[in-house]
């Protein structure tokens, strides 16, 4: 007797050990090492800040056709619509895991006929061992959640449903980001065309400077030939620009669900890059990692898996129901509402599955392998995140100054170019140095408008790297 006695004290420790793992269910943030703060925030200096970056950066960019465009974007983008049939799924599911908390109610009713075998009833003649029977009732069953399996499932609904969330931001922030890429293409596209335009008018005029000084004998066809191939040279490239254009504005209609017809004219009409701001707000690597939607998912995803490792190890412990049931049975239908033909049950039902426990531990080792996986998603998603973030704020500030020097290149250019043509004029040097300085130029202008668009595409990579996308559309699953 001791000894069976010394085995049941040993196996309750044991449930009472497992209870205690399987109710141990918190959802516990995820350690990520991380900077204090990102290299290129310095000390009052640079072209970054510490301070919390904008929510919505496509409304923070002073440009009011592209934030108009990425709001249209995000409610018309089949995208969008898809993550958020998503998140709708997630949110019914975690929903629907809610009802295992409740009790189970059934209600029914039937009529049975039939007779007994002779041998069944021996000596009872045909019509005695004829019988039937009316019966209506419910009957219900609920599981006690003692060692916490459901609480658990449903806080890992409540963690995929998070995730789900955070996905639908991911899209739209992704989302916002290509539209806004797009439009600086074709922006960048309209001032590179703007560009040439503005050179071959001024090409012409040295041209028909040329034509002048030859019809007056005071220069030579070489000279007139050579400025009329730069011109044509420079009106070469704009059909291509032109191209570049129309290709950039059905990449924003397809993005925004439609097509370039439906913008009605919203874009041909020329305008400059959004101006880049003095000092662009980031934040902390901290911070960054709360406000990207992809690390936000791959955090939750990973409590989710801890919450259904929890519920797996549950199924070590018995489980605990309250059944019952009550009605109505009667030989006659007349009956059912007669004294004595009410019924009821009432009982507790307990199930353990203990010639199955192998199966039980490989579900754990599966859940427990998954949930390391998750874990290790996570951090793998948070240090990439970082590493992103800091590549993008050099990308941009090396974008910038190579803006502020192709500016500087642009002015002496343009300097240059009218002093030799001046000297030209006033017969003072050949046409070579015209010629030099002109293409020269073109040239640092075309460098310079694509430094613009370039600059401010990295801008839009910062903020797409911090997670810049505002916040959730709706509320928390559950609340």
């Amino acid at each position: 007797m001791r000894d069976v006695s010394g085995v049941k004290t040993l196996l309750a420790a044991g449930l009472l050990a497992l209870a205690a793992t399987a109710a141990a269910a918190q959802d516990r943030p995820l350690p990520v090492a991380v900077p204090a703060a990102f290299a290129a925030v310095g000390a009052g200096g640079g072209s970054f800040s510490g301070e919390a970056p904008a929510p919505a950066f496509w409304r923070e960019l002073g440009d009011s056709t592209l934030a108009r465009l990425v709001d249209a974007a995000l409610d018309a983008n089949p995208d969008v619509q898809a993550a958020r049939a998503r998140l709708a799924q997630a949110r019914e599911a975690r929903r629907l895991a809610s009802f295992d908390l409740l009790p189970t109610v059934t209600s029914g009713g039937g009529y049975d006929r039939g007779r007994l075998s002779a041998a069944q009833a021996p000596g009872a003649s045909g019509s005695q061992r004829g019988y039937r029977a009316f019966d209506a009732g419910v009957s219900g069953a609920w599981e006690l959640d003692v060692f916490g399996r459901t609480r658990r499932t449903l806080r890992a609904g409540d963690a995929l449903a998070g995730a789900a969330g955070e996905d639908l931001r991911d899209v739209r922030l992704a989302l916002a980001a290509e539209v806004a890429l797009a439009y600086l293409d074709l922006r960048g596209a309209q001032g590179q065309l703007a560009v040439a335009l503005r050179n071959a008018e001024n090409q012409r005029r040295t041209l028909a400077l040329t034509e002048e000084r030859l019809s007056a004998g005071r220069g030579n066809a070489f000279d007139s030939e050579r400025a009329r191939a730069l011109m044509q040279l420079t009106l070469a490239g704009t059909p291509l620009l032109e191209a570049r254009i129309d290709a950039a504005r059905n990449r924003v209609a397809l993005l925004l669900g439609g097509t370039a017809a439906d913008l009605h004219g919203a874009l041909d009409a020329p305008a400059a890059p959004p101006s880049l701001p003095a000092k662009v707000r980031v934040g902390s690597p901290e911070s960054m990692l709360r406000s990207r939607p992809d690390v936000s998912a791959a955090e939750r995803r990973a409590a989710a898996e801890e919450q259904l490792l929890g519920a797996s190890r549950a199924e070590y412990l018995p489980r605990l129901s309250l059944v019952g049931g009550a009605g109505l049975n009667a030989t006659s239908f007349d009956s059912l509402g007669r004294a004595g033909a009410s019924r009821y049950q009432a009982g507790v039902a307990v199930s353990w599955p203990f010639l199955n426990l192998g199966r039980i531990r490989s579900q754990v080792g599966i859940s427990r392998a998954r949930a390391a996986e998750a874990r290790a998603l996570y951090a793998s998603a948070a240090l990439r995140a970082v590493q992103e973030t800091e590549s993008a704020m050099s990308g941009y500030d090396r974008s910038r100054a190579r803006l502020a020097a192709l500016e500087s290149a642009g002015t002496a250019s343009e300097r240059a170019a009218e002093l030799a043509r001046l000297r030209f004029q006033e017969g003072m040097t050949d046409f070579l140095p015209v010629l030099d300085a002109e293409r020269t130029l073109l040239d640092v202008q075309n460098q310079l408008a694509a430094a613009r668009t370039d600059a401010a595409a990295a801008l839009v990579g910062v903020y797409r790297a911090l997670g810049a996308t505002g916040p959730a559309e709706e509320g928390p699953a559950g609340s």
